[in-house]
């Protein structure tokens, strides 16, 4: 089985990741006033005729799941005839779930969960098919439907190709199927769902953060998992699922992803646990009306207004030339200047990169899409204490300016430790796709 490239968290002091860039999906807890309530009441869906397995982790192939269960669907027999002896051998299926009552007024049903293609999956003589199901709806009346799924929803693509366009191998993608009930009659309860392909003589992909929705009107994209409704100010969850970061300070794009406007928006996370080496690691798109030296993240003992102030740390930024700098701090306003890439703004506006940075022992490195671009020496004690993580913005105590970034930043990570080169690779290598880097 391949397995994709390991997403490194070991050691993980702070930190967010909202979401799949061009894919536009939510890989953690920022919902901004989503969701409905979820028809499915408990368990977790079973395999239909072809082989799974149930893992029952937070993290896997690049994915956090909030439902905390990944399912990997497989099935490798290009020997299968293209006969009804081989019908339904790939797919889940709602043996394990338990679904609470449908309401009298629902008009349509949605469901919507995270898919991962690792191989497409294919019909025997029909390539260009891929999984297909129905759902069952019983009504008051007794009677019920098995009404085939509508596939128009998916994203990013639509149509019926969501698990078998190999051009979507290695992605994670949000999929939305639904159904229609039947109107002139009162829907009831659900007795059977079926994600599956006949005859199929190959595929593999995992699924993960199923939820079932009802609607009154037909829904016009997928619904994200969660166990409760989240307010604004309360939308973003640490990584580390113990603190809620505050975001009333920070915009969101249409696609629910944090987006600095360069004017006033900034993230603040606390942070009271001193550490010694330590990494910082972003993923960012820069706007082309970004002319500030704006930043991406700094680390400094900050005052009341959650800027400036004495303190230990550094900032990665951009000056107004475009070049790509690092600065570090210690208990003073001495800065020194050990890392700046020139010309950096124009090499890499309205796209995607991954930035990391790296502190130990006096020395840092800075790498760009997984490669080391630049090595110097840091200030002795440039290390965080009782400091607070600013992602947006920056003023280190020298001037009252603060300046902010004009960016899309959905990742912002800090360690307590100094990632090595392999995993500073592996972790590009799990972004690459999801950002389209």
């Amino acid at each position: 089985m391949y397995t994709g490239p390991k997403l490194h968290n070991d050691n993980l002091a702070f930190g967010y990741d909202t979401g799949y860039g061009l894919d536009q999906h939510s890989s953690t807890r920022h919902y901004k006033g989503e969701p409905a309530t979820n028809v499915i009441t408990a368990g977790i869906p079973g395999y239909f005729g072809s082989g799974g397995e149930t893992l029952y982790r937070d993290n896997y192939l690049g994915l956090n799941s909030d439902s905390g269960v990944f399912q990997r669907n497989f099935v490798n027999n290009p020997a299968q005839a293209n006969t009804s002896a081989y019908n339904n051998n790939a797919g889940i299926y709602h043996s394990g779930l338990t679904f609470s009552s449908l309401s009298s007024n629902t008009e349509y049903i949605l469901i919507s969960f995270d898919f991962y293609m690792i191989d497409n999956y294919v019909r025997h003589s029909s390539s260009s098919q891929g999984l297909n199901g129905y759902m069952r709806v019983v009504y008051t009346d007794g009677s019920g439907d098995n009404i085939g799924w509508n596939t128009s929803l998916n994203t990013p693509n639509a149509g019926d190709d969501w698990n078998n366009n190999s051009a979507y191998i290695g992605q994670w993608r949000k999929i939305a199927l639904y159904v229609q009930v039947n109107s002139s009659k009162t829907p009831s309860s659900i007795s059977a769902m079926y994600i599956y392909n006949d005859r199929t003589i190959k595929g593999e992909g995992v699924f993960t953060n199923f939820i079932i929705t009802e609607h009154v009107t037909a829904p016009t994209g997928p619904v994200l998992y969660t166990s409760g409704t989240r307010s604004d100010t309360a939308s973003l969850i640490d990584l580390k699922k113990t603190t809620d970061i505050d975001v009333g300070n920070v915009s969101f794009g249409s696609t629910g992803q944090p987006t600095f406007d360069g004017t006033d928006d900034k993230i603040v996370i606390p942070n009271k646990t001193s550490i010694g080496s330590y990494t910082y690691e972003t993923v960012v798109k820069i706007n082309s009306s970004d002319t500030s030296y704006s930043g991406f993240g700094s680390n400094f003992k900050s005052d009341a207004s959650g800027y400036s102030g004495v303190g230990n740390g550094w900032v990665v930024r951009l000056d107004p030339n475009g070049a790509l700098q690092v600065y570090t701090k210690n208990n003073s306003t001495t800065l020194i200047n050990p890392i700046n890439i020139s010309g950096f703004r124009a090499a890499n506006v309205n796209n995607y990169i991954h930035l990391v940075y790296t502190y130990s022992s006096g020395s840092n490195k800075l790498y760009v899409d997984g490669v080391l671009q630049a090595t110097g020496t840091a200030l002795s004690g440039a290390t965080p204490s009782d400091s607070t993580l600013i992602i947006g913005a920056y003023s280190w105590g020298i001037s009252s300016q603060t300046y902010y970034i004009n960016a899309h930043q959905p990742v912002a990570k800090l360690y307590s430790e100094t990632l090595t080169a392999t995993e500073i690779k592996s972790n590009f290598n799990a972004y690459k796709n999801r950002f389209n880097i």
